[in-house]
């Protein structure tokens, strides 16, 4: 599971405010980082697990999961959590968790999550700065999903397929933005993972943009009338209000 990720980039060695090293960071093992985390749904306990993996990645110096897990959190937690702080905020927390999953891709090259959850960050760091600012580190994103097709097309709810459909509606026309190819992605992406309304709502916003109402709003009623998948019911509530929203314009 906004992608899980979507759009584009980041310069992240000048932020302020968090740091991927664990400084300042509460002190815990990777396992109560990952008790907090399980736990989300509650603001101050996604907060935590932010800080959490944070201090756990300093304390196991090579672990590759606490790096990839708490990049994941710092996406929840500045994306769900915190989704009416100030951009600057997010930036931070986004950066903090670029900061933490390359490390994650420096020590395992080969491992998908870490992969995929860089360029997620890299997505909604660049929303949280502005889509026309960022628009330089969009081959950075390609390549991550590029990266984790190869890998595994099925990371985290078939995420890749979701990233890129994603990041072609977002993007301008002449900068590659293209409807028919995002829808590409998008339903290559629902096939494989069904339960995901994420990707449903992604789907749904293309075809509107399409003119394709009633495919739309096929997709948000499946939303709204839908049992959370049990891995992205933390998740599920903001996906829901934005497709009630939606469906109640086309209605």
């Amino acid at each position: 599971m906004t992608i899980r990720g979507t759009f584009v980039a980041v310069t992240v060695s000048s932020l302020v405010g968090f740091s991927a090293l664990g400084q300042g960071a509460p002190t815990g093992t990777l396992a109560d980082a990952r008790a907090a985390y399980d736990q989300r749904a509650d603001p101050a306990r996604a907060k935590a697990a932010f800080e959490l993996f944070q201090g756990a990645a300093k304390a196991e110096p090579i672990s590759v999961e606490a790096r990839w897990e708490g990049a994941r959190a710092a996406y929840f937690y500045g994306n769900y959590a915190r989704a009416d702080a100030p951009d600057s905020e997010k930036m931070a927390i986004f950066n903090a968790g670029i900061e933490l999953v390359k490390q994650a891709v420096a020590l395992a090259p080969k491992d998908v999550e870490a992969h995929f959850w860089l360029g997620v960050l890299y997505g909604v760091y660049g929303e949280a700065k502005g889509i026309f600012k960022s628009l330089s580190l969009v081959p950075s994103i390609k390549q991550e999903m590029q990266t984790c097709l190869e890998l595994d097309p099925s990371v985290e709810g078939y995420g890749p397929d979701r990233v890129l459909g994603r990041m072609y509606y977002k993007l301008p026309f002449f900068k590659g933005g293209d409807n028919k190819k995002s829808i590409v992605h998008l339903e290559k992406s629902l096939a494989g993972a069904p339960t995901d309304a994420l990707t449903k709502l992604y789907l749904a916003e293309t075809y509107k943009s399409e003119g394709m109402k009633a495919k739309a709003v096929e997709q948000l009623r499946g939303i709204v009338e839908m049992t959370p998948d049990p891995r992205w019911t933390a998740e599920h509530p903001r996906i829901k209000a934005q497709a009630e929203k939606l469906l109640a314009k086309l209605q």
